[in-house]
């Protein structure tokens, strides 16, 4: 009897240590096929999580613009857009209040090096009886092969200038962008073409080749007096293309705090019209040097173009208006970060500009040129930026001319990044 029982508590006790080790075995297992779960979400919540807006540059252009390459594969999203309400002090128009831009940003990686990005403005609320639009301001693909030469084909950004690159809301002072950048640099000015481009972090070059402006009146496209080739962007919505441009710059930024750079745009704008059986070449050249200097709170931006227009006689007959021959203009903004004084986390620039500009710098000979064209402004104004993808903006724009003068002109502004 007690050896029956003592062979039966022995089976016990090895049926238990076997169930105990198949059962440590099992909750392992369980363990490790939890930790896949965890990482299976982990990774899935990465894919479908829009990724945290960085102060990150791909190639010279905006943060939001920039997101789509420093996120994940899959889809980006990103944005800006702006708020304003301009008060004029004097003259006859009309004191406003507009939803001017709401930008996003739509990109897709593809994989590390094929890369869609696009950017799709909503102007003026886009109620299309009040002046609104819908419009692609790029849409291309980037073929990253490495720091040196990579291939972006399709409707980009022209390299020109500093704000057509860099023109979110938190990259210029003032409520609305430079005029040099909207009146001589057609700012925003987007094209249909192929780019060789570089992203190093030293130095930068573009050079592009892209369908030309298109310079004669066709309804709301054409050259005109007082912002010179701006309506003649045909910013690639069935655009013709019998005349093409090049495009090319260079940026170097090896010094901390320092931005400085060059470009040239040439190529005619003819796109196949003629006056009195004269064919119109209208080969539009321009070019520019920018620079940006930070430090310490401080900052000092300034930028000079100047502009010549081959034909401009037989553009100017053609559209019914006096068409420069040759312009220019040029700023100079000075601005200090008053919150560093007051140790707070918190931004706040104060800023000066001065811009001067003539889209009609001179003329076709047997033309007059008009001189309320020959503009000159001074804006001063404060920002208050409480994170950094937000800012709030005011300023006043002391206008002249040397005509008939204009209305000054106090601004406020909303702007963010996203």
């Amino acid at each position: 009897m007690n050896k029956k029982l003592i062979s039966g508590l022995v089976s016990l006790s090895f049926a238990t240590l076997a169930f105990g080790e198949n059962l440590e075995e099992k909750i392992k297992q369980l363990e490790q096929q939890q930790q896949q779960l965890i990482d299976e979400i982990a990774h899935l919540r990465e894919e479908i999580t829009i990724p945290e807006l960085r102060s990150q540059t791909f190639s010279g252009m905006g943060y939001a613009a920039s997101k789509v390459y420093f996120s994940p594969q899959g889809l980006s999203i990103g944005g800006y857009g702006e708020i304003i309400y301009m008060n004029y002090q004097s003259g006859s128009k009309k004191d406003k209040a507009d939803i001017y831009r709401f930008i996003p940003y739509i990109g897709y990686k593809f994989t590390d090096s094929i890369i869609l990005n696009a950017e799709i403005e909503f102007e003026h609320g886009a109620n299309t009886e009040r002046g609104g639009e819908v419009t692609v301001e790029f849409l291309y693909l980037d073929f990253l092969f490495n720091e040196w030469a990579n291939l972006r084909l399709g409707n980009f950004l022209i390299p020109v200038g500093i704000t057509n690159l860099l023109h979110e809301p938190i990259f210029f002072n003032s409520v609305n962008r430079p005029e040099v950048e909207t009146k001589i640099i057609p700012s925003t000015w987007n094209e249909n073409g192929v780019m060789l481009f570089s992203n190093k972090e030293d130095w930068n070059y573009y050079l592009a080749v892209v369908n030309g402006f298109h310079a004669t009146k066709k309804g709301e496209i054409g050259f005109s007096s007082d912002t010179w080739v701006r309506n003649g962007r045909q910013g690639g919505a069935n655009a013709v293309a019998e005349d093409f441009a090049v495009v090319g710059r260079i940026d170097y930024t090896a010094l901390e705090g320092l931005f400085v750079g060059a470009s040239v745009y040439h190529g005619n704008s003819g796109q196949g019209e003629s006056y009195n059986g004269n064919k119109i070449d209208g080969t539009v050249t321009m070019y520019d040097l920018h620079a940006k200097y930070q430090y310490k709170g401080f900052e000092l931006t300034g930028l000079y173009v100047a502009g010549s227009l081959k034909d401009a006689d037989r553009i100017s007959l053609y559209n019914g208006e006096v068409i420069g021959k040759n312009v220019y203009g040029y700023y100079l903004n000075v601005a200090y970060d008053v919150a560093k004084l007051m140790n707070k986390d918190y931004n706040l620039p104060v800023f000066v500009r001065y811009e001067r500009y003539n889209t009609q710098d001179k003329v076709p000979s047997g033309f007059t040129a008009d001189p309320n064209n020959d503009k000159t402004v001074w804006t001063v104004g404060i920002n208050y930026r409480p994170i950094p993808n937000v800012v709030l903006k005011a300023d006043y724009q002391f206008r002249d001319n040397e005509g008939n003068g204009e209305s000054d002109i106090f601004e406020l502004g909303l702007g963010f990044i996203f």
